[in-house]
């Protein structure tokens, strides 16, 4: 099969009182692309929700709105979550990426992926564009990916998109904001709870702060353990 990757972020440069970073994404077969998309716009038609989807969105008068696309992602099988889960504490760059922390960065998005690629399919992958001081950021990680999953995956591109383009990549964003936000041990919003809440009740869960093995298929949370 074919698939398309939407991937974002969350926490890695914020707030430094937070803990947590996550970088995560979304996955779908490339032939329900449309049809997912089509079936977020008749939510946002419905509810009358005007821009982008996002976690920095979610609050009281929306709050109907984001569980309704909540319960679109947990009920399309079509749709699964993956999210690495970053200890910022246990982050070293100057060991490990010669001080370098974009580069740091970009591991982690490697570390998220590598492990998630399914042998025998084909991926097209798409990054949450961002300024980078190396402009050979993204396809230095095509690169490197490629050649560890060649005879394995394939990557038929990785390429930066701008997120308001993408409806799909606004969802990874709510959910890596959901995950960020229980970790982290935001409570400072109602409606942000409620829908982390209602999340975790979705997902069999008592609350958003679990994390599974590699194979967990809908909702996978990868807590990285840096190297010593």
């Amino acid at each position: 099969m074919v698939f398309n990757v939407y991937c974002d972020e969350s926490r890695h440069t914020s707030d430094p009182s937070d803990r947590f970073a996550v970088i995560g994404a979304i996955c779908c077969p490339r032939e329900k692309k449309h049809e997912l998309v089509r079936a977020i716009h008749e939510l946002k038609a419905r509810y009358r929700a005007q821009g982008e989807i996002g976690w920095s969105r979610v609050s009281p008068n929306k709050l109907d709105f984001y569980l309704a696309i909540q319960k679109l992602f947990l009920e399309a099988p079509e749709l699964s979550f993956r999210c690495i889960l970053v200890d910022r504490t246990t982050l070293d760059h100057e060991k490990f990426s010669n001080g370098d922390a974009e580069l740091g960065f970009y591991k982690l998005y490697y570390q998220l992926l590598v492990h998630w690629l399914e042998p025998g399919e084909t991926y097209f992958l798409y990054l949450d564009w961002q300024r980078n001081s190396d402009k050979g950021r993204f396809a230095t990680l095509r690169e490197v990916l490629a050649r560890k999953l060649r005879g394995r995956a394939r990557i038929e591109c990785l390429e930066p998109v701008e997120s308001h383009t993408q409806p799909l990549g606004q969802l990874a964003d709510l959910l890596i904001g959901a995950v960020g936000y229980q970790w982290n041990d935001r409570n400072a919003s109602k409606a942000k709870l409620v829908f982390c809440e209602q999340l975790a009740q979705g997902l069999g869960q008592q609350s958003l702060k679990f994390y599974t093995g590699p194979a967990e298929p809908k909702f996978n949370i990868f807590k990285w353990v840096g190297a010593k």
